[in-house]
């Protein structure tokens, strides 16, 4: 997928504040590295053809009760310097909702990466009939070598390699069905407060990771301006195909 593809989406869905040529040089830069990172995912997830776990399908339907599980949350070691994802190999079944990876929330995380020492990382996830799974892990940060990854259950689509194409259109990039934006509802605020197009903006992959911190975002909002703003949210999924969605901001 050429990484201009997502400059495109994005522009596409930007009415009020249209993307200058020189944003579109940095974002068009920006993208290429988030490509990049995108390719070496798929070569990571390659190791699908020799996995022999349960598929995600599986796990869901061992899963019983009324409570939903949180797993892929064992002990786990840091070493220090490196970078610490408290939701990287995380994710949340139910009986009835299926895959809720989405609903987890870390409630409480102390991991301080640059000092060796036993930390505890807290997660809790509901599901839709408001019934709720709470658990603490332990977390080591030491000089030894960090831990792989515990990879997420792949969905048997992934397994069989029929995953549905996306990003072909606009409206496949606004409206997917592989990846989840959270938290970009339409919102109004009160002339001269502040707006943080970043908060409580969450973006799920279809694996469940979390892939917020690869989004790009453009638009502008001036909050001492009365009208309506359009702020775009961008980014590459594991498969490398890009996905958007756009969501209006009222000053009044």
């Amino acid at each position: 997928m050429n990484s201009s593809t997502i400059i495109k989406f994005m522009a596409g869905l930007l009415p009020v504040a249209p993307i200058t040529g020189e944003l579109l040089d940095e974002e068009l830069q920006q993208a290429e590295v988030s490509e990049t990172e995108a390719e070496s995912e798929d070569q990571a997830d390659s190791k699908y053809a020799d996995y022999e776990g349960p598929t995600m399908e599986e796990e869901i339907a061992a899963h019983s009760g009324n409570v939903p599980a949180i797993k892929g949350t064992g002990g786990y070691n840091v070493q220090v310097g490196d970078d610490f994802d408290p939701l990287a190999g995380v994710y949340a079944v139910d009986n009835t909702d299926g895959n809720i990876t989405g609903n987890i929330e870390v409630t409480s995380n102390n991991v301080n990466t640059n000092q060796p020492g036993t930390y505890n990382v807290s997660y809790r996830v509901e599901n839709s009939r408001g019934a709720y799974y709470e658990y603490t892990r332990v977390i080591e940060v030491s000089n030894a070598a960090s831990d792989p990854v515990p990879m997420i259950p792949p969905t048997e689509a992934q397994l069989s390699g029929d995953t549905e194409e996306s990003g072909s259109s606009e409206d496949d990039a606004s409206s997917s069905s592989a990846i989840t934006f959270l938290g970009l509802e339409d919102v109004t605020i009160p002339q001269g407060s502040e707006f943080n197009p970043k908060e409580d903006v969450a973006i799920i992959d279809v694996d469940g990771s979390d892939i917020t911190h690869r989004t790009h975002i453009s638009g502008e909002v001036d909050t001492d301006t009365p009208g309506e703003y359009t702020i775009a949210y961008a980014v590459f999924d594991h498969f490398g195909d890009p996905h958007a969605k756009a969501r209006t901001i009222t000053v009044e």
